[in-house]
This record gives structure tokens, C-alpha cells and sequence, in this order.
């Protein structure tokens, strides 16, 4: 298997689902999506690089603890890339629709977005700025050509 088809069952082992409701990220399909956050994060792409290169090849054959002991010594070796590759599977996962209805048959939370219909807010207080305001501006003026 080359890198990128190793990143389903990376996404599989970074979250493996419960075989009940929640379904295993790869086998769900969201490595594209996985990839796509990955993207649009500065270094984003090269950490999933970095992480998918220091898989070995055996890595999908491999019995899960091994899978997690190897991504265990990655998350040690290279932490940054690391955060950064969790961070888009996990975005992937919980932002997905599917998830999100399991996630509201579970526990009630509406798969809707918070905003408009969700939390009421308190008018805003524009005294809050006050103390900003009165420092003036913060920044040079640019000189018109």
C-alpha cells in the first residue's frame, strides 16, 4: 500500500468506532475530507506527509495494538505533525452528518448548526470597547501613491 492508502486505515485507528454506533473514520470514508482540512491548515498537508511516510508497510496488516503502538512512537518522533494529523481526522469525523446524527440520537444535541436558531446571546455592550477606542489607532497610516 502507498502513503495515501494507508490514511483510511490510519483514520481507522485514530478512531476505531465502537461497532455499534459509531462507525470507524476510514471505513466511513473521510479521508478525503481528512485531507482537505489537512489543507487548509499551514503545514497541514506535510504533517499528514510525515505521518503517512513514517507508517510502515505492513501497517494495515498490522493487529491494532500494533497500529497504535507505531502511531504512539510517531505522536513521540514527531508531535507537531502529529497534533496536526489528529486534529483533521478528528475535525473530519465530528463535522461529519452521520456522525452528528449519532451523535444527536445519542445524546439530544440537534444536528443543526448553534446559530440562529441555537443559544440566546445578550445584546452586545458597546461600552465593552470603550478603553479600545480611546487608545486610538494602533497602526501607521499607509501613504497614498
Amino acid at each position: 500500500m502507498t502513503a495515501p492508502s494507508l490514511l483510511p486505515v490510519l483514520l481507522d485507528t485514530l478512531l476505531p468506532g465502537d461497532g455499534v454506533d459509531w462507525p470507524a473514520a476510514g471505513t466511513h470514508g473521510l479521508a478525503g475530507r481528512a485531507q482537505e482540512l489537512a489543507a487548509r491548515v499551514p503545514g497541514g498537508e506535510e504533517a499528514l506527509e510525515t505521518v503517512l511516510a513514517a507508517l510502515p508497510a505492513d501497517f494495515a496488516a498490522s493487529p491494532p495494538e500494533a497500529r497504535e503502538a507505531r502511531l504512539r512512537a510517531i505522536e513521540v518522533a514527531e508531535p507537531e505533525a502529529f497534533e496536526m494529523t489528529v486534529t483533521a481526522a478528528y475535525n473530519a469525523y465530528y463535522t461529519d452528518t452521520a456522525i452528528r446524527d449519532v451523535i444527536e440520537r445519542l445524546t439530544g444535541y440537534e444536528n443543526r448548526p448553534p446559530q440562529p436558531k441555537g443559544y440566546a446571546l445578550p445584546p452586545f455592550d458597546e461600552r465593552l470597547l470603550d478603553q479600545v477606542k480611546a487608545r486610538g489607532p494602533i497602526w501607521r497610516p499607509v501613504p497614498e501613491e
